[in-house]
C-alpha cells in the first residue's frame, strides 16, 4: 500500500520533479549524515583535546616536580664528601638552595593546577594528586629547614681540622638516613606512580580521539549508503515513468542516424518535458542537416590550420619535456632534503636521549663511587681495630668468643676488601660506559671539531657490544682492532660516528645471515671476525678499514649499495637508508671517500677516507 502510494505521488509529478526530489533527498540524507558525523567528532575531539592538555601539563609538572626532587637530594648527599673543601661545599650548597627554591614554586604551581582540575572536572579525575599534595604538603619545607639547620651547625665547626670535618660528615650521614629525608626522597617514588597514571590518561584520550573518529566515520558512510540505496529505489521508479516515451524518440535517433536521414521527425503527443524533448530533437535534426552542410566547408579550413597546428605541438611537447626533467630533479632533490631532515631529528631525539641517560646514570653512580673510598677507609679502620683488639685480648670472655665464631670473622675481615673492591671496578665500569656514551652522542659538538677517531671507534663498538658478544647459538664475534698512530681529525664526531655505527651493524647483520645455515661447531672453528685498520695515507688524508669475514654480496648489489631505498634485507628490518646516509657524512659532510669492495663468499670491505683537516676551516 505504502509503495502504491508512493508512485501515484511520483506519477502527478512532472519529471523535473521527480528527479529533483529524488536527488534531494538523497543528498539531504547524506549531507545530513555527514554534518551529525563531523559535529560528534568535532565535540568529542574537544573534549579529548581537553583531556589530552590537561593530561600533558600534569606530566610537565610531575617531571618538573620529580626532577627537582633527585637534584636536591643529590646535591645534599654531596655534602658530605665536600665537608672537607669549604669552598666546594659552599658551591654546592648553593645549587641545593637553587632547587629548594624551585621545588617551592613547582609545588605551589601544583596545587593550583589541581584545584583548578578539581573546579573544572570534579574529583572523579583527581584522585591520587590530592592525596599525595595533602601527605607531603610540609615536607619539602621541612626538609629545607632542617637542610639550613645542619649547614648552619657545620658552618660553626673549624672545617680545617681533620676531628671537625668527621663531626661535619657525621652529621650529614645521620641527616641523610634520616625519617625526614627518607620522606622527602618518598616523594620522587610516589611521582614515578603518578607519572604512569597521567601517562595513561593521556593515552585513554588519544584512543578516545580515535574512537570518536571511527564513530563518526560509521555515521557518515552509513548515511551515504542510505542516500545511495535511496537514490536507486527512485531512479527505478523514475525510469519507469519516463522510459517508454523515451524509447519511441530514441528509435527515431537510432533511424535518422543509421539511414543518415534527416528527414523524419519524431511525433508529440504530450505537452510535458517529452513532449518538449520531441519539439526540441526535431529542431535538432534540423540544425544538424544544416551543419552537415556547414562542415564540409570547415573541413577544408581545418585541413590548411592543421599543418600549422602540428608545429606548435610539436613545440609546446618539447618544452613540456623540459620542465618534466626539472621537477623531476626537484623531486629528487626534495626526497634526499626529507630523508637529510628525518635523518637530522632522529639522531638529535638519539643524543639527546644518550646524553640524558648518561647524565641520570652519572650523577648516582659518582655519589657511590665517591663514597667508596670513605666506607673503604671505614672497614679498613674498623678491621685494624677489631685487629688489635685481638692482639690485646687473644683470650676474650666466651660469649665474644662464640658471637665471633657465629658470624665467622676471620671470613669477614677477609672478605670485606676484597668485596668493596670488587664494588669499586663496579662503579668504574660504569663510569666508563657513560662516558662512551657521551662521546657516541658528542650532543655538545655541532662544528667541525679535532677529535680521536679511535675513541668514537671504541665508543660505538662498546654500544654495540650486545650484538658482539657470544650466545646460544654462535661464539662471540672477534673484533681485531690494527690501529695506526692516527693524528687528531677535524669532522663532525656524532655523524662520523653515525657512520661508523652503519657500517659496523652492517658487519653483525651480514655475519648473522652467514650463520644461519651453521652450526656452532662450525662457527667456533671459522669463527666470525671484524677486523677494523686504521692508517695515515698521506699528511693530509687518513683510512679506516672496516672488513667482515661473512657471505659477501654480488658485485649487482654492492654496486647499488649507497643507492637510497635499496635493501636485500626482509622487509621490516631495513630501510636503504644507512649506507645513503653514511656515504653522505663521509663525502658531503667531510668531503672523504667511502668505498665498498665485496666477494662472494669471502666478505665485504668498507673504506672511509677522510681529510686531517676540513677545507673550509683550513680556508679560515
Amino acid at each position: 500500500m505504502i509503495l502504491q502510494s508512493i508512485r501515484q505521488q511520483l506519477s502527478s509529478l512532472r519529471v523535473g520533479q521527480k528527479i529533483g526530489l529524488g536527488y534531494a533527498l538523497a543528498l539531504g540524507i547524506a549531507v545530513s549524515g555527514t554534518i551529525a558525523g563531523f559535529a560528534f567528532e568535532n565535540h568529542w575531539q574537544q573534549m579529548t583535546e581537553q583531556r589530552e592538555t590537561h593530561a600533558r601539563n600534569e606530566v610537565e609538572l610531575l617531571q618538573r616536580l620529580q626532577s627537582r626532587v633527585l637534584q636536591a637530594r643529590t646535591h645534599q648527599q654531596q655534602l658530605i664528601p665536600l665537608a672537607q673543601y669549604p669552598e666546594k661545599f659552599q658551591d654546592e650548597y648553593a645549587h641545593l638552595v637553587k632547587h629548594k627554591a624551585e621545588i617551592q614554586e613547582i609545588w605551589a604551581e601544583l596545587k593550583a593546577f589541581v584545584a583548578k582540575s578539581m573546579s573544572l572536572h570534579g574529583e572523579e579525575h583527581q584522585r591520587a594528586m590530592p592525596a599525595f599534595l595533602q601527605t607531603y604538603d610540609q615536607v619539602p619545607q621541612l626538609y629545607s629547614q632542617e637542610v639550613e639547620r645542619q649547614v648552619e651547625r657545620i658552618r660553626k665547626l673549624n672545617l680545617a681540622s681533620p676531628t671537625d670535618v668527621k663531626q661535619a660528615q657525621a652529621l650529614l650521614l645521620a641527616f641523610t638516613n634520616s625519617n625526614l629525608a627518607l620522606e622527602f626522597d618518598g616523594i620522587s617514588d610516589d611521582l614515578v606512580g603518578l607519572l604512569d597514571e597521567s601517562y595513561q590518561e593521556l593515552q585513554e584520550a588519544a584512543q578516545s580521539r580515535r574512537q570518536a573518529g571511527e564513530v563518526a566515520q560509521i555515521i557518515m558512510v552509513a548515511s551515504i549508503v542510505l542516500s545511495i540505496a535511496i537514490a536507486i529505489l527512485l531512479a527505478i521508479l523514475t525510469s519507469r515513468a519516463i522510459s517508454q516515451p523515451i524509447e519511441a524518440l530514441t528509435d527515431i535517433a537510432r533511424r535518422s542516424t543509421e539511414e543518415s536521414n534527416f528527414d523524419l521527425q519524431a511525433t508529440v503527443k504530450q505537452d510535458d518535458e517529452i513532449g518538449t524533448l520531441a519539439k526540441s530533437f526535431n529542431q535538432l535534426i534540423q540544425s544538424v542537416k544544416q551543419l552537415l552542410q556547414e562542415q564540409q566547408t570547415a573541413n577544408e579550413q581545418l585541413e590548411t590550420y592543421s599543418q600549422t597546428l602540428e608545429s606548435r605541438v610539436e613545440e609546446r611537447t618539447q618544452e613540456l619535456n623540459a620542465k618534466t626533467t626539472q621537477l623531476q630533479q626537484l623531486l629528487e632533490e626534495l626526497q634526499r632534503t626529507q630523508v637529510q631532515m628525518v635523518q637530522s631529528e632522529k639522531m638529535s631525539a638519539l643524543g639527546q636521549m644518550v646524553a640524558g641517560v648518561a647524565h641520570e646514570i652519572n650523577n648516582p653512580v659518582n655519589f657511590i663511587h665517591g663514597n667508596l673510598t670513605y666506607v673503604q677507609e671505614y672497614a679498613h679502620n674498623l678491621l685494624g681495630f677489631v685487629q688489635l683488639y685481638q692482639e690485646c685480648y687473644p683470650d676474650p670472655v666466651p660469649a665474644i668468643q662464640a658471637e665471633a665464631e657465629a658470624f665467622d670473622l676471620e671470613f669477614v675481615q677477609a672478605d670485606l676488601p676484597k668485596m668493596l673492591d670488587s664494588m669499586k671496578m663496579g662503579t668504574d665500569r660504569i663510569r666508563q660506559i657513560v662516558l662512551s656514551l657521551r662521546n657516541f652522542s658528542r650532543m655538545d659538538e655541532a662544528d667541525f671539531k679535532a677529535v680521536d677517531l679511535h675513541e668514537g671507534i671504541d665508543s660505538t663498538l662498546l654500544i654495540l657490544q650486545h650484538r658482539l658478544k657470544d650466545r646460544a647459538e654462535r661464539p662471540a664475534i672477534q673484533v681485531v682492532r690494527e690501529y695506526g698512530n692516527l693524528p687528531l681529525v677535524e669532522c663532525y664526531p656524532g655523524q662520523i660516528n653515525q657512520a661508523l655505527m652503519n657500517i659496523l651493524a652492517n658487519a653483525i647483520d651480514a655475519l648473522e645471515e652467514a650463520n644461519v645455515k651453521r652450526t656452532y661447531q662450525e662457527i667456533k672453528q671459522k669463527p666470525n671476525q671484524i677486523t677494523i685498520q686504521t692508517s695515515i695515507i698521506n699528511s693530509e688524508w687518513i683510512k679506516i678499514s672496516i672488513a667482515d669475514n661473512g657471505m659477501g654480496m654480488p658485485e649487482a648489489v654492492y654496486k647499488r649499495i649507497f643507492d637510497p631505498f635499496f635493501t636485500t634485507k626482509a622487509v621490516g628490518k631495513g630501510t636503504g637508508m644507512g649506507m645513503p646516509i653514511s656515504y653522505q657524512i663521509v663525502t658531503e659532510k667531510h668531503g672523504g671517500k667511502l668505498d665498498c669492495f665485496s666477494i662472494l663468499g669471502e666478505g665485504t670491505e668498507f673504506i672511509i677516507q677522510i681529510p686531517v683537516r676540513q677545507q673550509i676551516r683550513a680556508a679560515a
